[in-house]
Parts: C-alpha cells; structure tokens; sequence
C-alpha cells in the first residue's frame, strides 16, 4: 500500500483491505479533473450549470492507458451549500441519486454524484492519494493551480468543537468547552460560547501536528468572546486622555468582539461607519488624522484639548466674534485718545486741558470693558 510520511509517499505494509473500488456499499473514485467554469470543453457535455463542480474520476485499481479519455466517468456535485471542491488525486465517495431529467409515466432517472472527499491523510490541506497504476509515480499532479505547501497544520480540537478548516491556513471554531491544552476556557467559563474566526496561521514547526490559534501570532483574527480573556498584546498603550483608563486588551473578561490583523479597513461604500459606546470610544496611535470633505463636528459639554487641560480647566479658549467685538470697542476708545491728542491746541494749558475732558470722556467705559473680560471665555473648550 501506498501512505503519507509528512506529505511524500512510501509503501507500508499491513493488513489493508486491498477491494477499494467499494466499502460498505459505497462506491469510491480517484479524480482525474473537475469542472469549474463554462471555459471546460465538456461544460455543455454535462448539461452546463448542472456540470459546475463535477469531477471526471477513474474507479480505484481500475486498469487503464494513461492517454484513454474514455477511461474517464463523470460525477455531478452534491453539494449546493458548503462545498469543499476535491483536487486531482483525491478520492470521493459516489453515490447513485435522482436526477433532474424526468418524463411522465417513466420511472425516475438516476445519475451519479461525488459527496464527500476521503480523508486518507486526516489533513485540511489535502489528501491526494497517488494512483499505483500511473507508471510507479510516488506524488501526485495537482494540475496547473494549486500548489502544495508544508506550512499549514490541523486545528487541534477541544471537546464539543464545530470546526471549519479551508486548505489554507483558514479557519472557524465554535468552541465552549474546558480542555487542558485550551488556554481560553477555565472552570470560570466552562460552557459559555466562543468563537474563533482565524485566517491563516503562525508557521508550526511540524506541519502534521494539530495547532491551537494564538491572536497575535495568526495573521488576522476575530474572536467572539461571552466570558473570556483573550491575551492579545496591544499595538498602542497610550490612555493619557482618560480619567480611568480602560482595562487593556488582555485583562477584560465578559462579553466583546476582538478583532487584530497587520491592518483594518473600514469602509461604508454607500452610507456612514457609526460608532456608539455605552461609556466611551476611545482611539490610540502615533497620529490620529481627522478629514471631512464638507466639515468636521464636535460636541459634547466639555472638550479638552490636552490631557492637562482635562485635569485644570484653567485654560478655556477665547470666543472669537466675543473676542472680536471687545477689541474693537477698545480700539475705539484708544482711537478717541489718539484723536484727542493729535487735535489739541499746542499751548500746554489748552492741550491739557482738551486731553483732561478726553480722559474723563473714555475713563468711564474702563470698567465696562474690563466687565466683558470673562465673557471671552468658552464655557466648554479647554487647552493647555
């Protein structure tokens, strides 16, 4: 017999059942070829969208010329929701199913159907079997696209998993169940909901051997927490805007969405991104960089700029027209002294004279203006 030794393949020896055409009246193939695209030549062979995702396989241990197309059967897919499609060299169970041709009066016809794909090797990224009749060959041919790697391992699984694994690195689990190697899970949480949402992985160092995700590591992830601590290291710690800092990523246990990757793109292609906290939203980088096309808004009772300004509020900001209406009421009276001083006669008893009624003129509005001074503070705009 022919096995996986970390994806090469050797003889072993044991006690196999060699009939591998059939097991438990199941009937298997190797594939040969799939249908993908109207741009297969037997699309329309196969009845076109109805071909989509069908195999051309050959049955196990059959007997063949290589170069014999006719050697060749066809399976249509079974499969309309998930999907796993097969690669070349995989196995697939068939099954004889109704078809969608039907006359009235006839009985109903039947074709066949690929369903599942074998498991030989227990792996996600593939289990290709390579055909002992093709001239000895000891690996497969994936054909033109797909390319083997040797750096994508299984998921080790914990008690009670729902597990979704893609070829790839990919992966979904639904998890709830305390596990010694389950870092998330304790008697604290044991049986509450988590999910784990996982694109790719960190490299293992062996890639037959299952792996756990880790969120700082993989990368990107989303995690759907209920009651649960999920270590992730934080890109920025800087709080000094806030009067209670929230706990950090790594210390909060509840309920939260914790998404991490190299980077995150929001983008609302037809309406608005809203974001609504209960308590607070709170943003930490090197540069935080606001742009509005039409204008930018701001409220709330109290604005701050500067973490000092929060802890004093001893610098509000000055209100510009208020500001604006002072200065000019004071420049008007400046001018009224200036004028006064450049149109008094030159003797010194008139030239006195005239800037005594001046001042005694402008010295009245003095406390008026200095009254003003503290309307020119904003009520709500603090810095520092």
């Amino acid at each position: 017999m022919i096995t996986n030794n970390g994806f090469g393949y050797s003889s072993l020896g044991g006690s196999y059942n060699s009939s591998t055409t059939s097991a438990g009246g199941s009937n298997f193939g190797r594939v040969v070829d799939i249908i993908l695209d109207s741009f297969h030549s037997k699309y329309d062979d196969y009845n076109k969208t109805q071909s989509i995702n069908g195999v051309f396989y050959r049955e196990l241990n059959a007997a063949y010329q290589e170069d014999e197309e006719s050697e060749l059967r066809f399976a249509f897919c079974d499969r309309s929701t998930l999907k796993r499609i097969p690669l070349k060299g995989e196995i697939v169970l068939l099954e004889t199913k109704p078809s969608e041709q039907r006359e009235e009066g006839l009985p109903v016809t039947t074709k066949t159907y690929w369903r599942d794909i074998v498991s030989i090797w227990n792996h996600l990224h593939h289990n290709a079997y390579p055909d002992p009749n093709q001239s000895g060959e000891s690996t497969n041919d994936f054909g033109e696209y797909f390319e083997e790697q040797d750096k994508v391992a299984p998921l080790q699984a914990f008690p009670g998993d729902d597990i979704f694994e893609g070829r790839h690195g990919q992966s979904m689990r639904f998890n709830g169940t305390k596990y010694d190697s389950n870092e998330l899970i304790d008697d604290s949480n044991n049986g509450k909901p988590l999910t784990i949402i996982s694109n790719g992985q960190k490299e293992p160092a062996n890639s037959l051997d299952p792996v756990v995700e880790n969120i700082d590591e993989d990368p990107s992830s989303i995690y759907l927490t209920s009651d649960h601590s999920i270590p992730l290291t934080q890109a920025n710690e800087k709080r000094d805007s806030w009067n209670d800092e929230p706990e950090k990523a790594d210390k909060y246990k509840g309920s939260q969405i914790l998404l991490n990757a190299g980077r995150l793109y929001f983008n609302a292609k037809e309406e608005s991104i809203l974001l609504s906290g209960t308590e607070a939203i709170g943003a930490n980088a090197k540069t935080i960089n606001l742009d509005g096309e039409d204008y930018a808004a701001i409220d709330a009772k109290k604005i701050y700029l500067g973490a000092i300004a929060r802890k004093k509020e001893d610098e509000p900001v000055l209100l510009g027209q208020t500001t604006t209406d002072l200065l000019e009421d004071m420049l008007a009276q400046f001018q009224t002294i200036v004028k006064g001083m450049a149109t008094a006669p030159g003797a010194p008893p008139a030239y006195v004279a005239k800037m005594i009624a001046t001042s005694n003129g402008v010295l009245p509005q003095i406390p008026a203006l200095r009254n003003r001074l503290p309307l020119l503070h904003s009520k709500k705009v603090f810095t520092e």
